[in-house]
């Protein structure tokens, strides 16, 4: 279509759209929306819902963005820890995307224990893919409306968390990550959000209409992976849609091999205690140049003892009370502690007296 015909198009809006669409966002909608748009009586607009059409990301295209499985390799490697058959699947899958050009394949669900991984990497995949990376969470969603979206005809309508993660993502290629579908529950009055899914994944995914916007959209770019503790809930319709990805528990080792390598160095770079410089009185003569706060193997090892659960949630978490014990410390007592080990864990996960 040319300019001129765009903007004979353009035209053809009534007077209040024409004035609140620019002609150069009126050119990138698809000719179905525009032919929705000219048809439409301004008089039934509710402002709220003209504001929501015009937030979707229409001007960013439909590109698919090109992987580079390398880097993609890398990216994955970074970030986490063995896994190998898990980035492996996934590697596969970013090729054969590479290779068609298309969404591949059915839907991944990562399964497994809390704290293993699932949401980071679910981030991870979409950093390889060089998408944008939205969560929507349904725990305890019992509601269709949540995802399909209020007609415009009820009271506080608004739309479906499909549309509002494009318009989060300001992308129609984004990643979006349903958290924890195995803790969707359903709702008699409202419907199941689970026919929701099974609609959005079971189709092409070209004509999803959500009930606020009331035209279809073009969801086929976007890439969906869902995350689950346990496959029981799930029925057996929905997980036959669904490409099963198992993230094993980890041993006392992968355990060890993740605070040396992840846990910890991201935590020093969060609690600035890298250098541990900063925390010398500047106004002394000689400053001290002690290396960042270092964590020992044997209390590496206890830490490991006082978490027995399958992820490392838990061990990340107590972590963190020892970076906060040793800057509180100090603060209150005047101490810089600078390697933790067995004989002063004890210390630092107990209470700190203020003066």
């Amino acid at each position: 279509m040319n300019e001129t015909e765009t903007l004979s198009r353009h035209n053809q809006l009534k007077y209040r759209l024409r004035n609140r669409i620019a002609p150069e966002l009126f050119e990138c909608m698809p000719e179905e929306i525009q032919n929705f748009l000219i048809e439409l009586d301004p008089a039934d607009i509710k402002e709220a819902y003209l504001t929501t059409m015009l937030k979707i990301p229409w001007q960013a295209g439909d590109k698919v963005p090109d992987i580079n499985l390398t880097q993609a390799k890398r990216i994955l490697d970074c970030s986490h820890y063995a896994m190998t058959d898990v980035k492996e699947k996934i590697l596969r899958y970013m090729a054969c995307q590479k290779h068609l050009g298309k969404n591949y394949g059915a839907v991944l669900l990562l399964a497994g224990a809390p704290g293993v991984g699932k949401t980071s990497i679910a981030a991870s995949i979409a950093r390889a893919m060089g998408r944008p990376c939205v969560k929507i969470s349904l725990a305890g969603i019992s509601d269709a409306l949540f995802l399909r979206g209020t007609q415009t005809i009820f009271h506080n309508a608004r739309p479906g968390r499909i549309v509002d993660a494009l318009i989060r993502s300001k992308s129609f290629c984004p990643v979006i990550l349903l958290d924890e579908i195995d803790k969707m529950g359903d709702s008699l009055e409202h419907g199941c959000p689970e026919n929701v899914l099974l609609d959005l994944l079971d189709s092409d995914r070209s004509r999803f209409v959500d009930n606020y916007l009331g035209f279809p959209l073009d969801l086929s770019n976007a890439i969906f992976i869902a995350t689950a503790n346990s496959l029981e809930p799930l029925s057996p319709v929905l997980k036959d849609r669904l490409d099963i990805v198992e993230l094993p528990s980890y041993t006392p080792f992968d355990k060890e091999r993740i605070v040396e390598g992840y846990v910890w160095p991201k935590l020093i770079t969060e609690y600035h205690l890298d250098s541990l410089d900063y925390l010398c009185d500047p106004l002394e003569n000689e400053l001290a140049h002690p290396q960042g706060l270092e964590l020992k193997e044997d209390a590496i090892k206890e830490l490991i003892r006082l978490c027995p659960e399958d992820g490392v949630r838990d061990l990340e978490r107590i972590c963190r009370t020892l970076c906060e014990s040793v800057i509180s410390i100090y603060y209150a007592q005047g101490e810089l502690i600078e390697q933790i080990n067995t004989d002063n864990l004890d210390r630092l996960l107990g209470k700190i007296y203020y003066k």
